[in-house]
């Protein structure tokens, strides 16, 4: 089967090329932190393990910080400064041992071509057996906003029984140097463009 590419008339790939570029060049979490409401940055704290990150990326920061097994996640997206969350849950259980809620992070993206290299890395780590369940990303509308929604969440559709626990566990992964991991998408995309 053959995907037909769009053209220069469908899509402004100088455009596209200026985006990739940006994102290349956005500055690290020490040098600009990611986190909204942070009271506390140094250069040697600003990280996902930050024990105020929680709080400082949450826009209602008591009565939701964001959840243990999702603020790594959470943190790289906004690490970017092209991407920002706007809701994530870690997933939960209930009646014992169903999964009632799946792991997820949405978020809003400056350009479209951002979340592609989500999704192509995405589909890296779960090539390279670094991920268990395959995790996609999904156009949403939870944000009930006129921008468009994404989300990152995993695809279950073939799963009998998900493991809370291996999905949590992916998150991390997902989110292990996500933001560096995300440049050297641009800088592989952009060169395959030259």
């Amino acid at each position: 089967m053959k995907i037909d590419q769009p053209d220069e008339d469908f899509v402004d790939i100088a455009q596209v090329k200026l985006e990739l570029q940006k994102f290349i060049n956005q500055k690290e979490p020490w040098q600009v932190p990611p986190c909204p409401n942070c009271t506390v940055h140094t250069q040697k704290k600003c990280t996902p393990e930050c024990e105020d990150a929680a709080i400082a990326l949450s826009i209602d920061p008591v009565l939701y910080p964001i959840e243990k097994n999702v603020v790594a996640l959470v943190y790289e997206l906004n690490a970017t400064r092209l991407f920002k969350s706007c809701w994530s849950c870690e997933g939960h259980m209930k009646d014992g041992n169903v999964l009632w809620k799946v792991p997820q992070v949405c978020f809003y993206s400056q350009a479209a071509i951002y979340p592609k290299l989500i999704s192509s890395y995405l589909g890296k780590l779960f090539i390279r057996k670094k991920i268990t369940y395959q995790w996609n990303i999904f156009l949403s509308e939870i944000s009930q906003s006129i921008y468009p929604t994404y989300c990152i969440r995993p695809d279950l559709n073939t799963e009998n029984e998900p493991h809370l626990g291996e999905l949590q566990k992916d998150l991390l992964a997902i989110a292990n140097r996500l933001h560096l991991q995300l440049k050297n998408e641009a800088t592989e995309l952009l060169k395959s463009m030259s």
